[in-house]
């Protein structure tokens, strides 16, 4: 998650990638990328694009992933966001890494 007005789009993708890599790197590999440029936290996730095709991929089970991670957790989780987000991702069998 990026809003364009506050950071550079791929400053801040890249500094997320790195920090998520950080977690994954001894454990697992990123398969898939989620990044929203232009959206502001405070959009629920099922408003946000690419949050949206995050949430269609999990429920999928053949989806090629088992865990989620956010390298920055205060650009993906606003309010109450992570209590309502949280229990969806265990209701897939999905783990939640955060940096």
């Amino acid at each position: 998650m990026s809003t364009e007005d506050q950071q550079d789009p791929e400053a801040s993708r890249n500094w997320q990638r790195a920090r998520a890599r950080a977690l994954t790197d001894r454990y697992g590999e990123i398969v898939a990328e989620f990044f929203d440029v232009g959206q502001s936290r405070s959009i629920p996730w099922k408003r946000r694009p690419q949050a949206t095709r995050l949430l269609e991929a999990m429920r999928d089970p053949d989806r090629g992933f088992d865990a989620v991670v956010i390298g920055e957790p205060q650009r993906a989780f606003y309010g109450n966001q992570y209590g309502l987000t949280f229990p969806v991702l265990t209701h897939y069998g999905l783990q939640l890494w955060v940096a």
